[in-house]
């Protein structure tokens, strides 16, 4: 009988936010668990809030940072007594982002972020043959003009262009090897609306991020026994390699935050929900040109994966003239169903801890430091392997570590 092989790539997680969503993006994105959005102010308003941007102060404002991530093993007790881990894994990555002064009511920013990704690698056995290594790595620019309708309300617009690239491996011995590597540049857009009360110590806003596609184009690898093609015992030895292009596109989904952030005398209290629109990912479908690759690795695996929300609570002290301190919460819902979760993306619902401090040096800089601990939830699955077969047991551990420093600047 023909077996057919379905691998899926590039769902691979940094596990913090549901699916492969990152939003912690800045020094007090990271310390306030991204509850950063009524209340965000300064350089990163851009990525938050950008129409946040109109009630800066008249000032250029940039902030440069260095995120240390560091993604702990997943466990997985299987039924049957054996257990498996992936690896731990670390990463360094920079980010920026600047807001500008006032012009006439208008102001713009720039931010360079990486919105999605990271990687899940296993080496047992079992889960390598459909998930031996699953990376994505995406770097998003995200220009943004604010406008200043009147002393209380904002409103802004931007562009979202994403540079993605994705690497997947999926081995059983003997029977085949797949490597596939891709990569694209897609957009989107996003927009904002801001209101701050005359003593700004109220304030609501709604922001949109829209979905983008990512169309990933590149090439597939590796080699497949005959087997796969007859159903034929004595063609189990005989190996065929092969090198052909190929296509897929993984939506990166659309979001929408609606927050409020109230400040009693030096305290701030801000309250997100973020409604993430998962429900466009349906299935994960390769396109690949050689059709004996095709007809092996090329078969739609289902996702069906569900909108999540995200319900996020921020804290904001100052301490006193040049000390901010800064504590977060969010209890973070998965968007993947019993049915379809895998090793490529063993996620389940979580809760995010965060903390972090700016210390004013000057009138020009600050410098701060916020660090995140995602906790993830043991989950108890059945699924079914690569080659159609179900297996039964329990994801544990898991989750994140996450650091940042950096230097707020302004003039």
């Amino acid at each position: 009988m023909k077996k057919i092989i379905a691998l899926s790539i590039i769902t691979s997680s940094l596990l913090l936010a549901n699916g492969y969503k990152i939003p912690e993006q800045s020094i007090n994105g990271m310390a306030l668990s991204a509850a950063n959005v009524a209340n965000a102010h300064g350089a990163d308003a851009n990525y938050y809030n950008p129409a946040n941007m109109v009630f800066n102060k008249d000032k250029n404002s940039y902030e440069f940072l260095m995120s240390y991530i560091h993604l702990n093993k997943i466990e997985f007790d299987n039924q049957n007594g054996e257990i498996y881990e992936s690896r731990d894994e670390d990463y360094l990555i920079p980010l920026f982002h600047f807001s500008s002064k006032d012009y006439n009511n208008f102001r713009w920013g720039l931010s360079i972020t990486t919105p999605a990704g990271l990687s899940k690698k296993w080496d047992d056995p079992v889960p390598e043959l459909g998930a031996k290594e699953f990376t994505l790595k995406t770097v998003e620019l995200n220009p943004n003009i604010a406008y200043k309708v009147n002393n209380n309300f904002g409103i802004a617009f931007g562009i979202r262009a994403l540079r993605s690239e994705g690497i997947a491996n999926a081995f059983r011995a003997g029977l085949y090897s797949q490597y596939l590597n891709g990569d694209s540049i897609d957009f989107g857009w996003n927009a904002a609306a801001s209101y701050q009360n005359d003593k700004r110590d109220t304030k609501i806003a709604l922001t949109y991020r829209s979905k983008i596609n990512m169309t990933l184009n590149g090439d597939a690898s590796g080699y497949y026994s005959k087997f796969l093609l007859t159903g034929n015992p004595d063609d189990i030895s005989t190996l065929i390699s092969f090198k052909t292009n190929g296509k897929v596109k993984i939506p990166l989904p659309a979001a929408l935050n609606l927050a409020f952030a109230k400040t009693f005398n030096k305290t701030t209290l801000e309250f997100v929900l973020e409604r993430t629109f998962w429900s466009d990912y349906k299935e994960l479908d390769f396109n690949l040109n050689d059709p004996y690759v095709e007809g092996i690795f090329g078969t739609p695996i289902p996702k069906h994966w569900k909108d999540a929300n995200s319900y996020r609570i921020g804290l904001t002290h100052q301490c006193n003239k040049k000390l901010t301190a800064m504590l977060g919460f969010t209890y973070d819902e998965t968007p993947v169903p019993d049915d379809t979760i895998d090793f490529s993306l063993p996620d389940s619902d979580k809760q995010i801890f965060s903390g972090g401090f700016k210390y004013k040096m000057d009138d020009r800089m600050k410098l701060g430091f916020s660090v995140l601990y995602a906790k993830q939830k043991e989950r108890s699955v059945i699924m079914k392997q690569s080659d159609g077969t179900p297996i039964q047991g329990t994801f544990k551990d898991g989750g994140a570590l996450l650091m940042a420093f950096g230097i707020d600047y302004s003039f």
